[in-house]
């Protein structure tokens, strides 16, 4: 299966430059990350990262992960972790 990019060549330049800002404030790696990739998203909200298939595939990820006594924040955040990893 051919590699989908879900962020551009800017986009992941962007979140690394807020990735290494939010550790320079004592943010831990995954947080400066997620926080890098949050903002990066909501900088273009109307931008298609997923599949109709794929949204389900992650929700249903989060609410087995939730079921399982994770956070709904960290549940979602296994759950689209999970669909980016099989769909490369």
């Amino acid at each position: 299966m051919a590699r989908r990019h879900r962020y551009t060549d800017k986009e992941h330049r962007q979140v690394a430059h807020i990735k290494e800002s939010e550790e320079k404030r004592g943010l831990s790696t995954s947080e400066a990350e997620a926080i890098g990739y949050a903002t990066v998203n909501k900088q273009n909200p109307d931008k298609h990262r997923y599949s109709a298939k794929e949204k389900r595939q992650a929700e249903h990820i989060a609410e087995s992960e939730e079921a399982r006594g994770k956070s709904k924040v960290e549940a979602k955040r296994i759950g689209y972790a999970t669909v980016n990893e099989r769909s490369t």
